[in-house]
């Protein structure tokens, strides 16, 4: 199965799992819509998804997906027709201030540590690469179920700190766009 259908099969079954179960549960679930830049180039290559997880306002889990609106070249390709650039990442988020995650939702920031793998198809050729990534972002809630969402992320091209000597490449990305939250409950009081 090629990854940009594999990529929108998985978010169809998340969306398609039932709210009733998650709040349930008291979990707390959002589909996110983005647009991502490189900071290096300021260009707009990539459009994705991402579905979080949240079952207490403490942490969260999200996994994204994501495709280039234009074919990309690479440089370890051949020249011949390109397939559009391809990703996904699954990240663990926790708070930095206010409440990004849960029911009660207000301004807020939170930082993630993540584990991706992208990929740049030709007609005959896949290069991918797996990385590992890092970085902060902030919600501004627009109502009870739609908030802004704007994150940085430092992508790894190694396994290593960033620290590490000599000096690792990694990449800047930005992203931005609009979450929608489903499920999720008022605490209960005892």
């Amino acid at each position: 199965m090629p990854p940009i259908r594999l990529i929108a099969a998985a978010l169809s079954i998340a969306v398609a799992t039932p709210a009733a179960v998650l709040a349930a549960q008291q979990s707390d679930y959002s589909i996110t819509p983005f647009v991502s830049f490189l900071a290096a180039t300021g260009k707009t290559p990539l459009a994705g998804a991402d579905l979080t997880l949240s079952g207490n306002p403490d942490m969260a889990i999200r996994i994204s997906g994501r495709a280039a609106f234009r074919p990309v070249s690479a440089d370890a390709l051949d020249a011949g027709p390109r397939m559009p650039r391809w990703g996904v990442d699954a990240d663990i988020a926790m708070p930095l201030s206010g409440k990004p995650f849960g029911t009660n939702r207000s301004v807020a920031t939170f930082a993630f540590l993540g584990y991706g793998v992208a990929a740049t198809d030709s007609a005959a050729v896949r290069a991918t690469r797996k990385n590992w990534s890092y970085g902060v972002g902030g919600t501004v809630p627009l109502g009870s179920v739609v908030e802004l969402f704007a994150d940085s992320r430092w992508r790894m091209q190694q396994f290593v700190l960033p620290t590490a000597k000599p000096r690792p490449t990694r990449e800047r990305e930005l992203r931005f766009g609009l979450s929608f939250h489903f499920g999720g409950t008022a605490a209960r009081r005892y």
